[in-house]
This record gives structure tokens, C-alpha cells and sequence, in this order.
């Protein structure tokens, strides 16, 4: 028995001496499992947009010196060694696909928060007009804000993993004025209405410093199609429920038109499946059948030039 090996994807077969022919339908038969697989991302998208689930990772990044000298891009960068850190940490975290929420929706939420006092273990929330009746005159502002593309695994110029940086700044009629804030973070698909992706942790801001930015790591897991998204951040006070600083897309191009997609539409794959071209019953290979019928030709054409 004579084998010729060869290497294709993702298709597995044996072939008899008929080989030319099997060749052939092994290669109709992977075109139309690729279809196919198509066809059933495609309905796992369709899927995930109809049940509105989303699912992604955040965690926060320290920043150092390798972080703060990273400037925006709309390319991939190489993770600095704090960010490399936090990227770890998104790995180790077990991801739940949620409802979509939008903007409205958990603007709506808070300000409900600052009713039913009265009600045993509510957690109630103050207004900023309730603040300045006790007296506490100070004012917020989002200086600036910049984003960074990370993971990119199957090289379409969409990426998985990025991060959004921002520096709140928080102003009084006292040096050092300092208060302890959080903020919501919203995506937008192409233009469409603000999603929330994630809410920070609560962290400290004292008055104008420039070395107090806050960096947010993210991986989308499910749910974001492959588009082009825009950032919005929303910054509150802690205790309260009005909004006290925002900036998007609209006031800085670099939270504009970032290229994503979810985790599940980065996969990029590539399985090589030995595949053995088995000639049997005292037969020639596949490759001496082709250099007989080569041959043959030639002898014909000859015959004719001959005759």
C-alpha cells in the first residue's frame, strides 16, 4: 500500500484509489462547513441581540509612569507591566451575561434611590440641592479622557480588550479640596443609545492634581457586535444621585468611533488535520496517476504532430 499525506483545515477524510474525485468533494465539503459555521455565528449573534444580553470584564489599572507616558491610537498597543497585570486579574473574573441597561435607565435608578427614606434598610441618596443647603459648595469636571486598543486575536482591526482613562478634578474655595467619587462607563453602538458596560469602584480626587487618573481595563465577552463604538463617563459623588461631571465622544475625538467586538467574534482558529490519501490494491500514488495521465497526453499530442 503507497500513502500520499497531506494537510488541510478542519477536514479529516480517507481516500480510496479514487482519489482525485474524493479530493474534490473534501474540498466542496469544507467550503460548506464554512458556510455553515457562518451561518451558526450568525445565528448566535442573532440570538444574543434578541435575548439583549451582554457580558464583559473591567477592572481598574495602577497607573505608573509606562501608563501615563501611553499616548491614543487608534492601532493596537503592547500592554505596559501594570496593565498586563490588570489583564490577569479580567482572566480570573467569571463573566454572567446581564440585561442591556441604557443611560436613562440607571439615571433613572439613582434618582429613585433619593425616595423611600422612610423605609427600613433602603439605601437612600442625597440631590446636589440637598448639598448646598448643608452647606458644601464644590464642583466637579472630567478634564480629559483618552482610550487604548489592546487584543485583537483574529487580526480584523476589532479588538476584544481596551481601556478608557480619565482625570477628574474636583473644585472648591479650599486648597486640597478632595471627594470621594465612582463612575459609570456606557458604550454606543454606531450612534445608538448608550449602554452601561461598567461602574468603577469608589476612588479619591483631590482638587486639580494631574497624577490622579483613572484607568478602566475591559474585555467584551458576548453581546457587541463587530462596530464601532463611542464612551461616554458619567461621574457621581459618593452619597449622592445626581450626575456631577460627564464627557463623551462629542467633546473628545479620542473616545470616538472605537473599533470592537466581542470576544465571541475574535476567535481566530487554526486546526491542521493530517490528512492521509491512501492508495491501495497494488495501485499507483495520486501523484503517479497525475504523471501518467501527464504523459499520456504527451504521448497523443506527439502522434498527432507525427502524423
Amino acid at each position: 500500500m503507497n500513502r500520499l499525506t497531506m494537510k488541510h483545515s478542519q477536514q479529516q477524510a480517507t481516500h480510496t484509489p479514487s482519489a482525485v474525485g474524493k479530493v474534490y468533494t473534501a474540498i466542496k465539503a469544507t467550503a460548506l462547513m464554512a458556510m455553515l459555521g457562518s451561518g451558526v455565528v450568525m445565528a448566535a449573534d442573532n440570538t444574543a441581540e434578541l435575548n439583549g444580553l451582554v457580558g464583559s470584564a473591567s477592572t481598574s489599572v495602577v497607573q505608573d509612569q509606562q501608563t501615563l507616558a501611553q499616548g491614543f491610537s487608534r492601532a493596537g498597543q503592547r500592554m505596559t507591566d501594570s496593565q498586563q497585570a490588570s489583564a490577569e486579574l479580567l482572566k480570573q473574573q467569571e463573566v454572567a451575561p446581564a440585561p442591556r441597561k441604557t443611560r436613562d435607565q440607571v439615571i433613572a435608578e439613582r434618582q429613585a434611590l433619593t425616595q423611600g427614606a422612610s423605609d427600613a434598610g433602603t439605601k437612600v441618596l442625597k440631590s446636589s440641592a440637598q448639598r448646598l443647603e448643608a452647606g458644601i459648595y464644590h464642583e466637579f469636571v472630567i478634564y480629559e479622557a483618552s482610550s487604548r486598543l489592546f487584543e485583537d486575536f483574529d487580526y480584523d482591526g476589532f479588538y476584544r480588550t481596551f481601556s478608557v482613562t480619565f482625570d477628574a478634578d474636583v473644585h472648591s474655595y479650599y486648597v486640597g479640596e478632595h471627594a470621594d467619587v465612582y463612575a459609570d462607563l456606557y458604550l454606543s453602538r454606531n450612534g445608538g443609545p448608550w449602554e452601561l458596560y461598567h461602574t468603577t469602584d469608589v476612588f479619591t480626587i483631590v482638587d486639580d492634581a494631574t497624577d490622579d487618573d483613572f484607568e478602566v481595563l475591559t474585555t467584551l465577552h458576548t453581546g457587541y457586535p463587530t462596530d464601532h463604538y463611542d464612551v461616554l463617563i458619567d461621574l457621581y459623588e459618593v452619597g449622592y444621585s445626581d450626575i456631577v461631571a460627564t464627557i463623551s465622544s462629542d467633546d473628545v475625538d479620542d473616545l470616538y468611533g472605537l473599533p470592537l467586538e466581542s470576544a465571541d467574534r475574535d476567535e481566530y482558529v487554526v486546526d491542521e488535520v493530517i490528512t492521509e490519501v491512501e492508495v491501495s490494491g497494488g495501485s499507483l500514488s495520486v501523484g503517479w496517476q497525475f504523471g501518467l495521465l501527464g504523459w499520456g497526453w504527451l504521448s497523443l499530442i506527439r502522434r498527432r504532430q507525427q502524423g
